[in-house]
């Protein structure tokens, strides 16, 4: 069977065009020389399309189009090679808007660095210590831009890519990068200080428990906590670990003065099974 093809209604460069989808949406296409040679109307197999982008207001359509259509090609390659970077090192999929945030971010950053303009970022040590391979990677992203832009920006600017990174993490993004950083950081803190250690920022467990404090800082910040009151995970946790519970309840104060909200068991449950997890495999046993 034939794959499906889109339809070209705009060119835009050669590896962007638009079209509609099965529904008669508008979407945007990105490929690799997916317009190349191409004109309106001709049609583009749906196996040469890496990322499809669908809009989901005529608002939101009206602002990407503006936005892609005044960004440099070379910064759309730039950003789309960047994303793919993180996918590959940390074995994740990114969410799509990923590519059009670090476009028009990157394409903003080597602006300002040809005026001589540097951004600093002031939770630039923070995010070295919560997100290292994260940023090592980033830093990577700095070597691609110096390559084809002709400009080496500062390592704040591997900070703010991160920042898009963490923001769009997931199938869906909500809340805020910065937001999501300091309660991140905040609990990363608790448990380190709580059991005298330093978590090892390469390991799996380390990354599924951020994972897990990113979705969860975004259901504090949308108001959209669990309703479940209780929770056999944190009760067979607990009676497993009972330390954990101290540590627990540090978290969730934490989580009250600084957040204002309080966490139902259900979702210690959840904190418990990730720190616990972290614990183990420092002290090189199983998973919990």
């Amino acid at each position: 069977m034939a794959a499906q093809a889109y339809i070209i209604s705009k060119l835009i460069n050669n590896n962007i065009v638009f079209s509609t989808d099965a529904s008669g949406d508008e979407v945007i296409l990105f490929g690799k020389a997916i317009g190349f040679g191409k004109k309106r109307g001709d049609a583009v197999p749906a196996d040469q399309v890496l990322r499809v982008f669908r809009a989901a207001s005529g608002q939101e359509r009206k602002f990407l189009t503006n936005l892609v259509e005044d960004i440099d090609s070379v910064y759309i390659d730039l950003a789309s090679e960047i994303t793919a970077l993180f996918e590959k090192e940390l074995q994740t999929k990114v969410n799509d808007i990923m590519l059009i945030s670090l476009s028009d971010h990157i394409s903003n950053a080597v602006f300002n660095k040809k005026e001589g303009l540097d951004v600093p970022l002031d939770i630039l040590p923070q995010i070295v210590g919560i997100y290292p391979v994260e940023y090592a990677i980033a830093r990577q992203g700095l070597d691609l831009i110096e390559a084809r832009a002709g400009v080496r920006l500062s390592p704040d600017e591997a900070g703010y890519i991160v920042l898009h990174y963490i923001n769009c993490q997931g199938k869906s993004y909500r809340g805020d990068g910065k937001y999501r950083l300091l309660f991140q950081k905040k609990m990363v803190e608790n448990v380190e200080d709580y059991y005298h250690v330093t978590l090892n920022r390469s390991s799996l467990y380390y990354h599924r428990f951020l994972t897990h404090l990113s979705f969860l800082a975004a259901r504090i910040h949308d108001g959209e906590m669990s309703d479940s009151p209780d929770s056999l995970v944190y009760d067979l946790l607990i009676e497993k670990y009972p330390d954990l519970q101290g540590c627990i309840q540090r978290c969730d104060d934490t989580i009250r003065t600084n957040f204002a909200v309080a966490i139902n068991s259900e979702e210690k449950g959840y904190l418990a099974l990730h720190i616990a997890n972290m614990l183990r495999a420092i002290r090189k046993e199983g998973p919990a």
